[in-house]
């Protein structure tokens, strides 16, 4: 079976995709919370699609490269990983006792703050590709370190070595372009008793185009956050919640209290959303770019003029053409995907 249960809150300033293809129903996107639908025969995931926009419920693979700046693949040095044979998957006596901890655990914000700094310092200090607050490079080494400091540090290290059990991989995502992170849970067929994967993952998308081009204050979970460094461990500390409600209680959502409660007394935050700068709004404020501006760019040794229909990473333009695609207007369309700054208003 498969099932996605999605968790996501859209940032204000979303407005409508433009044009669809026949058949495809346009409208204003909407945060989603609940169930999908099922299909026989295949593994159960539910997807924790953290905080903001429209949700692609794209499979991720995590692999073991360096994610740049650029959004170029690097090699990446391997860290050993720790053994969880010691502690039985899913085990419920040891799984109820880390579940009284959590729920009673608080920590004083002077702690908290003095700890999440010390992880910033460390990170500097042991990483091998973030070099500076606003890295440039960043790998899923890095964010593997990050997480198991924050469970030493909060957790005691009671909560990796549980997860670890059961399977445990981390990921970075260029095309998570509006989610920041996300937490995801495989099961078997069995949902109740059988065992499960855990996948955490950061979009480096998001984190790359934040503390760049674009200057504005950020804050993500109700924190300022002044470099790329501290918004990478505001959207860690919220999956890392994601994964622990999981592990323990096999449920969770970060619009309900159980979750707020978590992510306050560990981690100091007030929120659970972000505002990291998305690719609408750098095309909007570095460029005057929006969906549904009409634009020309070369292809080929010449001019095209079409319409903005959507902004990702690129911005996808519909230039009118006899042979192209017949969209929800009734005229017939070919699809360019262009970088921002090959774009001129038309």
């Amino acid at each position: 079976m498969v099932g996605h249960c999605r968790c996501s809150v859209l940032p204000s300033c979303l407005g409508r995709y433009g044009l669809v293809r026949s058949g495809k129903r346009a409208g204003p996107f909407k945060a989603n919370f609940g169930q999908g639908r099922s299909h026989a025969g295949q593994t159960i995931v539910v997807v924790f699609q953290g905080w903001s926009a429209p949700k692609s419920m794209t499979t991720f693979r995590p692999n073991r490269r360096t994610k740049d700046a650029a959004g170029l693949a690097r090699p990446s040095a391997g860290v050993a990983k720790a053994s969880a044979s010691v502690i039985p998957p899913r085990d419920p006596d040891r799984l109820a006792k880390l579940a009284e901890l959590v729920s009673r655990q608080r920590f004083e914000t002077k702690d908290i703050l003095f700890n999440q700094a010390e992880i910033h310092r460390l990170t500097l200090s042991l990483s091998r590709t973030i070099d500076r607050p606003n890295f440039r490079r960043v790998d899923v080494d890095d964010l593997r370190r990050m997480i198991r400091m924050y469970d030493e540090r909060f957790f005691g290290g009671r909560l990796l070595p549980h997860a670890e059990a059961e399977g445990l991989t981390f990921g970075l995502s260029k095309r998570m372009t509006r989610i920041a992170g996300k937490m995801v849970t495989h099961y078997s067929t069995d949902r109740i008793r059988g065992p499960r994967k855990f996948e955490l993952v950061l979009s480096s998308t998001l984190l790359f185009q934040t503390f760049r081009d674009v200057d504005r204050p950020v804050e993500v979970t109700g924190r300022r956050c002044r470099d790329r460094l501290e918004a990478m461990q505001r959207i860690a500390e919220h999956e890392l919640v994601h994964l622990t409600e999981m592990l323990i209680w096999n449920d969770g959502n970060c619009d309900q209290a159980r979750f707020q409660s978590i992510a306050r007394r560990y981690f100091a935050h007030t929120d659970y959303q972000h505002d990291l700068i998305t690719q609408q709004e750098r095309a909007a404020r570095k460029f005057n770019l929006r969906v549904g501006d009409a634009v020309r760019f070369r292809f080929q040794d010449r001019w095209l003029v079409g319409r903005i229909n959507r902004i990702t990473r690129r911005a996808t333009v519909l230039v009118e053409d006899p042979k192209g695609e017949t969209f929800s207007d009734g005229g017939r369309y070919l699809r360019y995907y262009v970088p921002l700054e090959h774009l001129k208003r038309a």
